[in-house]
């Protein structure tokens, strides 16, 4: 029998110095796909709402990749049906599908401006058995492109005025930082995360593996403590709260599991705000045969860097070789050039392009496309740069989000927020004084409102996992593999998994 066990677990002693994913209305689907299908697809619209963001190919298969764009690929472990369904599902939209939840979401837009959107190059498709599909979050992606559409939605003007009226003091407070103590005071936060899992959707045999978020410690996040874990019978591993990722691992051998499912983790940490003051006569010179410098610079699964994106980032920074006044200008060619939307990141790298060569070519991308494509940015010009992350906690509850940092000598890592920054622009009464403020202050400096979950993206989980999870860049709800599940198993914890 599984009983409530109390287990501290601390970080080291050291003394301290998911942009709101919007929902809008969708019509019905259209009953059309298989009961299996129909809860694929609602796993889909739950794991695009968490995330408002390498393994080696074993074989591959095209499925639909629109002209230009590499066949999607199926991954080791993975099934090429598997990543057809995702795909499909990404994609699930016909035309008339497609103008019916746009008249539902839009009902005040005329026929003739539904055609017209629907023809719009950023208007994402894919052909599907020679039919062309829409991306399942066409409808709020407009919205977030044409900015008096979004004001045409309430409710989402209201959040957006929300996180900003949040976001104020912290601006204030930063004009007036002790340029010596870049850690503010800090905010304790306690979270629980649950799963449970109905026994009927799990195989009767084989291994189920997950794979639960945790707070990292170290820098602006501190004292993190696991408090209760429940139950501990599946445990094989510490929490891994002080490596590049926190995790828990639970290994659960199915046979012997007779009921749901459940597990339950409570923990705290510690958030400060970071005012970063920076001289850039007194940032130092790099190692480039550092191990920091070389990890953080080279072209890796979705933050790639590309001749393309190289030739961009050499564009950009002109002859600027102050690396700090470098990356601001790459910062305010990401936040005024490209355009906050959300992205099919269930096909992006290992299994399509990277994340950064897919925000490059296009020109927009949500909170962690963004940031790894800074990051590229960065690394095109030898500024190291990372996409750290997992969850915002703007509305009191953590919901995924990722921004980046670049390290600087003699300072260390300067956050970034390239999207958070972009909220100020669709809220009406806010001035263009304010906004520049606002954007100002996403560069270099950052709200407590944060929980960091990993360093970098597409980092190796812990224990290293024998296949590809269902989404390898990011751990913002449980990684999951199972024998003979193929993609189902992180689907199926994702839609029974709170974190609140």
């Amino acid at each position: 029998m599984n009983t409530r066990t109390h287990v501290q677990v601390t970080s080291p002693t050291r003394t301290a110095p998911g942009l709101v994913h919007e929902h809008f209305p969708r019509a019905p689907h259209p009953q059309r796909a298989t009961p299996v299908l129909i809860v694929v697809v609602a796993l889909v619209l739950v794991l695009t709402a968490l995330l408002a963001s390498g393994c080696t190919p074993a074989s591959s298969a095209v499925v639909g990749a629109p002209a230009g764009q590499p066949a999607t690929l199926a991954t080791q472990g993975e099934n090429v049906s598997d990543v057809d369904l995702l795909v499909s599902f990404t994609y699930p939209h016909t035309r008339e599908e497609m103008l019916e939840l746009l008249a539902t979401t839009y009902p005040d837009t005329s026929e003739a401006a539904r055609e017209a959107w629907l023809l719009l190059d950023t208007t994402e498709t894919r052909e599907i058995d020679g039919e062309v599909r829409y991306f399942l979050n066409v409808p709020e992606n407009l919205a977030f492109r044409d900015v008096e559409l979004f004001r045409t939605k309430p409710e989402s003007v209201s959040r957006y005025r929300d996180i900003y009226e949040l976001i104020v003091p912290y601006i204030e407070a930063a004009r007036s930082s002790d340029p010596l103590r870049p850690f503010a005071e800090p905010t304790t936060y306690t979270f629980t995360q649950s799963l449970a899992i109905p026994r009927e959707e799990l195989p009767a045999g084989g291994e189920l593996e997950l794979w639960l978020p945790l707070p990292l410690e170290g820098g602006a996040q501190t004292g993190v403590v696991v408090h209760e874990m429940e139950p501990l019978t599946y445990l094989s591993l510490p929490p891994s709260i002080t490596h590049d990722i926190g995790l828990l691992y639970m290994n659960v051998p199915l046979e012997t599991l007779h009921t749901d499912l459940e597990a339950s983790i409570t923990f705290s940490y510690s958030r400060a705000p970071e005012y970063f003051t920076i001289d850039p006569q007194l940032v130092g010179t790099y190692d480039p045969q550092s191990a920091l410098y070389q990890m953080y610079t080279s072209s890796r699964a979705n933050t790639a860097v590309t001749p393309s994106i190289r030739a961009k980032a050499k564009e950009i920074v002109g002859g600027e070789t102050n690396p700090y006044l470098a990356a601001e200008r790459i910062y305010r060619y990401v936040v005024n050039e490209v355009q906050y939307s959300l992205m099919p990141h269930l096909l992006a790298y290992p299994r399509g392009i990277p994340e950064s060569v897919y925000v490059h070519e296009n020109r927009y991308g949500d909170c962690g496309a963004q940031s790894m494509y800074f990051s590229a940015l960065c690394r095109s010009v030898g500024i190291p740069a990372r996409t750290t992350g997992g969850f915002q906690i703007f509305s009191g509850k953590p919901s995924g989000h990722f921004w980046a940092e670049f390290y600087l000598p003699h300072y260390g890592w300067i956050p970034v927020d390239t999207s958070a920054a972009q909220i100020a622009g669709y809220v009406p009464e806010v001035s263009e004084q304010e906004r520049l403020a606002f954007e100002d202050f996403f560069f270099g400096n950052l709200d407590p409102f944060r929980l960091v979950v990993q360093r970098d993206t597409d980092l190796e989980l812990i224990p290293r996992a024998g296949g590809t999870v269902l989404l390898p860049m990011a751990i913002q709800m449980p990684a999951a593999l199972c024998d003979n599940m193929g993609v189902m198993p992180g689907l199926v914890a994702s839609e029974h998994y709170t974190i609140e």
